[in-house]
């Protein structure tokens, strides 16, 4: 019933199935793997198979032979021979027995998550449909980036992966895995999510905010501690990832966000020009500054010390301006131009890291996100000055793909090498987590998408894999900021950043039939392609710029918003069926918490949609009585939309630490602005700014 995802390069289905069988034998001799390894692999695949008994060179009733063989066959089909044989595998399932080859424990890791999605139950047990496979990537490093720490105390506390101790990682990771992701990017941005003794200031710990007590429907303050910190359980992901070849970063800002130090220590930030108007200065440490370097250098040692494979530093994008202290503006500004300024100061820093880096482990890996300040499109001379700039083993973890014309990315791959190309701008998932816990996916989500300026949507995301598969490029990176609700993006990186080239409105529906059947499926695409998400920053009352979705709702958007209420109820109907399904199976239960997080979005446009008519209503009221009228109702609807956050999510309110307010929901900066034009005698003119992510799109 279910397909394969990602795709193997050649394969060809049997007339048939398997006997039905209760367990798997599998058979081996001679094989350069251990037992526990071999062990260890299997059990860890059949994570969500308890079912499944496993024998090893032990036949039995009702069990089927797993036949091990530590070699390739050779096939003049296959086009990449160097990954054929470190990743890749062939599977032959015939009637008697499942035979597997590979080389490399990663082939073997490969070859089975392809086995498991050919199970398919029976009354008796399960079945294996009969394929004949000879697979291998496109692409070697095929990796996610997730939350261990985003923003954390600049911004929003709980992203969903956040919160997550060693059994949801596992779990997590055991799905990637499946879908033969082999490498983790794990984001720590702000207060640090691990014990850091030198300076334990900058723990994410004992962090005080108010979370909102369903039960008693009242604010309670709680000093929240990172779950890694209270039960250090990062090592032991690391190790059990590692047995299904999964490698680990640390994306890290280069000079922002670290572990929290620019915002304890406020004097030590980069000094801005005088009159500035700008209020992201709040990130950045004076490089000019002693306690400063000492800090970083002994930041990153502690990070290379708790065991990842790679550091991936990222440059901050702004290019207006670097910090204007006398020693800094002799150091790097004088005779430069602001850009010119940030990025001598960052090549500076980069060397004195990587030397810490170096010197604590030699094989760590070191990379980097730079050089996204406008313009987007660089002549070769300056990418050419820019990879003589780094040490010459520093890998890129962004090479663009928005806003330039297909002619760029080639430019980069020969400027810097396939081999130094590890990633590409593929962010739809991070924008769509700074939208407040609305679903927005695909371009068909959001008010009149071709008219905005900023289009990572899925659809982008994907074409980018492809042209990097084309291109042979070492790596992938995908964004899962968010993972509630966004299973179709890790299908994505997973599809494509193997090498697979369907057709994208074809893969929408062939992967979602292939996870939840062909009864599913359909009902899912539609949910996913058809929710209207319009963020409450959208209405023209709103001040702040939002700028991952510039236009404002007006009247030309009501017969839109219309068809989208009237659809609403059957979206609705199509979620509760969903929810109802995946509940009573055993496989697909883990997606029930996906649904009740799009189930929560979607109530939210119902309320959304009324607020923007009232919103508009407002825009052309003719007297102070009725503006007044559709304040109220805006004000009303602002709460009624607050009342579902609050119930589903876990930190929700302001973040003030930086000294500029911040907030991912838009219902404080909405309600202050309503408030203001009700009670204009009591006016609050402090502005709370949409989320920290944003503050650096405000510089371009």
């Amino acid at each position: 019933m279910y397909g394969l995802i990602p795709e193997p390069k050649v394969y060809q289905y049997g007339s048939g199935q398997t006997a039905v069988f209760k367990g798997w034998n599998v058979v081996y001799n001679g094989l350069q793997l251990s037992e526990q390894d071999i062990r260890d692999i299997f059990v860890a695949k059949l994570w969500n198979y308890p079912d499944i008994k496993l024998n090893f060179n032990a036949p039995a009733p009702d069990y089927v032979n797993i036949r091990l063989n530590q070699e390739l066959k050779a096939s003049d089909q296959v086009t990449n021979q160097e990954l054929y044989k470190s990743m890749g595998y062939t599977l032959d399932v015939v009637a008697s027995e499942v035979r597997i080859g590979f080389e490399h424990r990663d082939g073997l890791v490969n070859a089975l998550s392809t086995l498991k999605q050919l199970l398919q139950k029976d009354a008796d047990g399960y079945s294996l449909r009969l394929i004949e496979v000879v697979d291998w990537p496109s692409i070697e490093r095929r990796s996610v980036s997730n939350t261990f720490a985003w923003y954390a105390g600049y911004g929003r506390i709980g992203f969903d992966m956040q919160l997550w101790g060693y059994d949801e990682w596992v779990e997590y990771l055991n799905i990637c895995s499946d879908f033969k992701i082999n490498q983790f990017n794990m984001c720590m941005y702000g207060y640090w999510p691990f014990k850091f003794e030198q300076y334990p200031e900058t723990e994410l710990k004992d962090y005080r905010m108010k979370i909102w007590n369903e039960e008693s429907k009242n604010w309670v303050e709680v000093e929240y501690v990172h779950p890694n910190i209270s039960e250090e359980f990062l090592s032991r992901l690391m190790e059990y990832g590692r047995k299904l070849g999964i490698s680990f970063f640390a994306y890290i800002g280069l000079n922002s966000y670290n572990g929290g130090y620019p915002s304890i220590y406020k004097e030590r930030r980069m000094k801005v020009p005088a009159g500035s108007k700008h209020v992201n200065d709040f990130d950045t440490l004076c490089l000019s500054i002693p306690e400063n370097i000492e800090y970083l250098k002994a930041a990153i040692r502690r990070v290379v010390q708790l065991g990842f494979d790679g550091i991936d530093f990222e440059e901050s994008e702004e290019a207006y301006w670097f910090c204007t202290c006398e020693s800094c503006s002799e150091r790097f500004l004088k005779g430069n131009t602001p850009a010119e300024a940030k990025h001598k100061a960052n090549y500076w820093l980069l060397r004195q890291l990587y030397d810490v880096i170096r010197d604590e482990n030699p094989n760590c890996i070191v990379g980097i996100r730079a050089w996204r300040e406008p313009p987007l499109e660089k002549d070769l001379d300056y990418l050419k000055a820019c990879r003589d700039s780094i040490p010459e083993d520093v890998v890129l973890f962004w090479a663009p793909g928005l806003y330039v014309s297909d002619e760029e990315f080639p430019k980069w791959v020969d400027v810097f090498g396939k081999h130094r190309i590890w990633a590409r701008d593929t962010e739809a998932n991070a924008v769509a987590a700074t939208m407040g816990r609305l679903i927005r996916i695909f371009k068909s989500n959001v008010l009149r998408a071709d008219e905005e300026t900023n289009h990572q949507y899925i659809e982008k995301d994907i074409e980018m894999h492809i042209d990097s598969a084309k291109m042979g490029v070492k790596g992938i990176n995908g964004y899962m900021f968010e993972w509630y609700g966004y299973f179709i993006n890790l299908y994505a990186h997973a599809y494509y950043g193997w090498g697979s080239y369907r057709d994208p409105e074809d893969f929408y529906s062939y992967s979602l039939n292939a996870v939840f059947g062909e009864e599913l499926g359909p009902d899912i695409l539609y949910i996913l392609k058809n929710m209207l998400s319009i963020h409450e920053s959208q209405l023209k009352i709103f001040p702040m710029e939002f700028p991952f979705l510039r236009n404002k709702v007006g009247e030309q958007d009501l017969p839109t918003i219309r068809r989208a209420i009237e659809d609403w109820p059957n979206i609705d109907a199509k979620i509760r069926k969903v929810k109802e399904a995946l509940a009573q199976d055993d496989q697909l239960r883990i997606y029930v918490k996906h649904f009740d997080k799009i189930e929560n979005a979607h109530k939210r446009n119902r309320i959304i949609y009324d607020l923007c008519i009232a919103s508009v209503n407002y825009d052309n009221a003719a007297t102070p009585e009725e503006k007044r009228k559709y304040l109220l109702e805006m004000a009303y609807l602002n709460e009624r939309d607050f009342d579902l956050v609050k119930q589903m999510f876990f930190d929700v309110n302001p973040v003030s630490e930086t000294g500029a307010k911040s907030c991912m929901y838009p219902y404080h900066e909405l309600k202050r602005v309503i408030n203001n034009e009700l009670d204009p005698e009591h006016r609050d003119d402090e502005p709370i700014y949409l989320g920290v992510e944003a503050f650096g799109w405000l510089w371009l």
